[in-house]
């Protein structure tokens, strides 16, 4: 993820938690609960505004939350409520991680990465894919959601157009299946599509 990305979120993280909050999270939450069990070890790839990692939290899950953004964070742990934080760690950790990284030695039964490979370069992608590959146990769920379409906003962060017939054939190089895919409208209104794949790591 580039720099000027990373320097936009830690510009503007109240902001952006305040307005992540109020989304509707319905569609989102519910595809989270479906495919994301119990109880299960979870790797959060950009937490945001914690509010993602509170749910699966909710959900019995132990969350370890990541940002690239050190404000964010800091948002998130504040955003955190007290009786949720023995479910819920945070870690600032930018993907892909850079060699000798803590978390690389790591694994986990299910990832996610909710609103972020638009923000991943190509250059980076394929990177991307072989860490969430190599930190999931075998039969783990990853579950990742991104945007398509022309974006309305003009700042400072990358956004990368993909389509998800790119990163399915991406993430299925790398032994990947496709459990799910679905299409929903954007939580805060815009006009904008989000499209959410499930992905099992068998054959690892």
């Amino acid at each position: 993820m580039n720099d000027r990305t990373i320097s936009w979120y830690d510009e503007h993280a109240d902001g952006l938690t305040s307005r992540y909050d109020q989304a509707d999270t319905e569609s989102l939450h519910a595809l989270l609960r479906k495919w994301i069990p119990s109880r299960s070890s979870v790797l959060e790839i950009g937490c945001g505004s914690g509010r993602d990692a509170l749910f699966l939290a909710s959900l019995g899950c132990e969350v370890t939350a990541t940002d690239g953004s050190e404000a964010m964070l800091r948002a998130a742990r504040q955003n955190l409520p007290k009786e949720a934080g023995r479910n819920v760690s945070f870690q600032a950790a930018l993907f892909p991680l850079a060699e000798g990284h803590s978390l690389l030695s790591s694994s986990f039964d299910a990832i996610t990465a909710i609103a972020v490979l638009m923000h991943i370069p190509d250059s980076e992608l394929f990177s991307f894919a072989c860490q969430v590959k190599s930190l999931l146990k075998e039969q783990g769920v990853f579950f990742c959601s991104f945007s398509s379409g022309e974006r309305k906003e003009r700042d400072d962060r990358l956004f990368e157009n993909r389509t998800p017939e790119e990163l399915l054939q991406l993430f299925e190089r790398q032994g990947f299946r496709l459990l799910a895919r679905e299409e929903t409208k954007d939580g805060l209104g815009r006009d904008i599509l989000w499209t959410t794949m499930v992905f099992s790591a068998a054959g690892k």
